[in-house]
């Protein structure tokens, strides 16, 4: 066994036996509310996986904008397009998902558009795209989760931030990213060093410097920027344009 492998086995030894000890507590079930779709999800987010205590977050912070078109970059297994597709639902709004791998079984509903396609190339070629589907190109809730490199990310922010509605939604996962991931629930997990890809970029295109590994409320207007440190992290942007028509769009920097 090589060294490289010899520490990956290591860790999950280390994971496993930190999670027995966290597991030796009692969970405590999830409050039910009068929204179905809210109960699903949290039973979705009861399986621990590298966003599981951000579905919830997810879910209501897209609920409130009653949003008309959902572009999620980056679906892998499906589990936040699974949330998405309950906001669609409940909105009657577009949710359209972009990867570079197939992933087209990932959800099993006829409304969701699934391109498998590069999201830079698709950016180009997204208000052709809209016209096709008549839809108005104009973006309210936005979901970042691909390569977690800070070019690519900022290459991201470049091509789809001008597309945004003047009140919009960003959320960036995997902004506290690190050998090891912590839970809320006190659980870790394996996690990797992407040189702190994504938040730098938010911090590069903002001209801010963040705390990632602290939960924190900023704002940089038309922004106002929530960050949430565990779950391998989670930053959400809301551009507030309408109620800040003379601070920056958002536009290419």
């Amino acid at each position: 066994m090589n060294l490289k492998k010899h520490k990956l086995s290591c860790k999950k030894r280390l994971r496993s036996v930190y999670n027995f000890f966290v597991d030796l507590r009692k969970p405590q079930a999830p409050l039910t509310t009068a929204l179905p779709a809210l109960n699903l999800i949290k039973q979705q987010s009861l399986k621990r996986t590298a966003m599981n205590e951000h579905l919830e977050t997810l879910f209501v912070e897209a609920l409130t904008l009653n949003p008309r078109l959902i572009v999620e970059l980056g679906v892998a297994k499906g589990e936040s397009t699974r949330v998405f597709a309950q906001v669609a639902r409940l909105c009657g709004a577009k949710l359209v998902g972009v990867d570079l791998n197939d992933c087209s079984r990932a959800l099993d509903w006829e409304e969701w558009s699934f391109i498998q396609k590069d999201d830079l190339e698709f950016a180009r070629e997204f208000p052709d795209w809209c016209r096709a589907q008549q839809l108005e190109p104009v973006v309210d809730v936005l979901f970042i989760d691909t390569s977690h490199y800070f070019e690519h990310t900022l290459a991201e922010i470049r091509a789809y931030f001008p597309f945004l509605a003047d009140h919009a939604k960003v959320f960036f996962h995997d902004t506290n990213l690190g050998a090891f991931i912590f839970r809320k629930d006190g659980s870790l997990d394996l996690g990797w060093d992407n040189d702190r890809g994504v938040i730098r970029a938010l911090e590069v295109h903002l001209d801010r410097t963040f705390p990632e590994k602290q939960e924190f409320i900023d704002f940089a207007p038309p922004w106002l920027i929530k960050h949430y440190p565990h779950c391998c992290g989670l930053t959400v942007l809301e551009k507030l344009a309408h109620l800040f028509p003379d601070s920056p769009s958002g536009a290419p920097v």
